[in-house]
């Protein structure tokens, strides 16, 4: 590492320091929506997920990726493994089917699928860039490739997952060029297949997800309250917020699962507007500056990765976001850096090594 940094200016500073601020804000956050709770025991177990999360990072930047390509396809078939080992002998928590246990340490398989599902397209992508927009026959494989693990997860069921692993799947196509009239056919069927998804597909307490997201004040202390107590709490913070270790809703349960897939709303409840402002700023710098790293990449498969990887946060972070401020279902999902969880925060800090390993090699070879 110290070859690298030796040279000056190779370092991605820029990078480095957003995922800093943001895991800074994390942990403090964190802890404000756990103190004096009983989920106050899951700070510590964050602070070492976090720990365990930057060395796996940094080895990640360090280990040249253009070696990872001959190892994708094998990565992707070991993910579809374990998918289909959880689908029957994984443990089930609050009616869903998503973990396993390795060394005594909960893991879900699902958050592998996401990296590996940019491993994949990036690969594939990256070695059949010749052929333009795309028609029917160019698609039929990486749809394939993008189709089995997006089942697996949904069947768990985590309808979040797979809509992450669809989006990121969706965006690295479109980046590459997909015919308009194959476009607008499944946008149309999409709008089509509403009424079958929802008669056929969707879950019972998926439906009553989609409900409250229509109209959360119908049902105030069932179907509707996670929503309804997340915008209070958001709301309640005004524009300056209420303080640090001073928000109200969630010291007193109000908020549910105000650390893990609410945490935003435990934030701008304490940091108000102003601080909400400034953390979503960070995002949309990590965006910018991922896509910024894909577009300066050396080689197609690095600016696969960087794209995949920039659109799988993204993806997540929006929504999340946008399932805590009411603007789309809840579909169960944490947001990158600041909700608790080893197996996500593990995730995105692949991501980050990802990001930073395609970042270093610009200016290396």
């Amino acid at each position: 590492m110290s070859k690298y940094l030796s040279k000056s200016g190779r370092f991605d500073w820029g990078l480095f320091s957003l995922v800093m601020a943001l895991l800074i804000i994390s942990l403090f956050n964190l802890y404000s929506a756990t103190l004096g709770l009983s989920t106050a025991k899951y700070f510590k177990s964050q602070v070492i997920w976090t720990v365990l999360s930057i060395v796996v990072a940094a080895g990640i930047a360090l280990f040249d990726y253009r070696l990872w390509s001959r190892y994708v396809y094998p990565i992707y078939t070991v993910t579809i493994l374990i998918l289909l080992y959880v689908l029957f002998f994984g443990k089930t928590s609050q009616g869903a089917q998503r973990w396993i246990r390795v060394a005594g340490i909960a893991f879900q398989p699902s958050e592998l699928a996401k990296i590996t599902i940019v491993l994949t397209m990036a690969k594939y992508y990256s070695e059949k860039r010749d052929f333009g927009a795309m028609g029917i026959i160019h698609l039929v494989k990486p749809l394939l490739l993008m189709l089995l693990p997006f089942l697996l997860v949904l069947k768990q069921p985590d309808l979040g997952t797979a809509l992450i692993l669809a989006g990121s799947g969706v965006i690295m196509t479109l980046f590459v060029g997909v015919e308009k009239k194959i476009i607008i056919t499944t946008i149309i069927l999409m709008l089509a297949s509403g009424p079958i998804a929802w008669k056929y597909v969707l879950r019972p307490y998926q439906k009553d997800r989609v409900i409250s997201f229509l109209n959360p004040e119908k049902y105030p202390l069932s179907k509707g309250y996670q929503v309804i107590q997340s915008k209070i709490a958001i709301g309640s913070g005004q524009f300056f917020g209420k303080g640090y270790l001073k928000g109200t809703q969630s010291k007193l349960q109000f908020l549910p699962k105000q650390h893990t897939d609410f945490v935003f709303s435990n934030f701008a409840e304490e940091f108000g507007f102003l601080g909400s402002f400034f953390l979503i700023a960070l995002y949309t710098a990590l965006g910018v500056l991922g896509f910024s790293i894909a577009l300066h990449a050396r080689d197609s498969f690095g600016l696969f990765l960087a794209l995949g990887t920039t659109a799988l946060l993204l993806t997540q972070t929006i929504i999340n976001l946008g399932m805590e401020i009411g603007m789309l279902p809840v579909v169960g999902m944490t947001l990158p850096f600041l909700s608790y969880g080893g197996s996500s925060l593990l995730t995105t800090f692949v991501g980050v090594g990802i990001l930073m390993n395609v970042s270093l090699r610009r200016y290396l070879f």
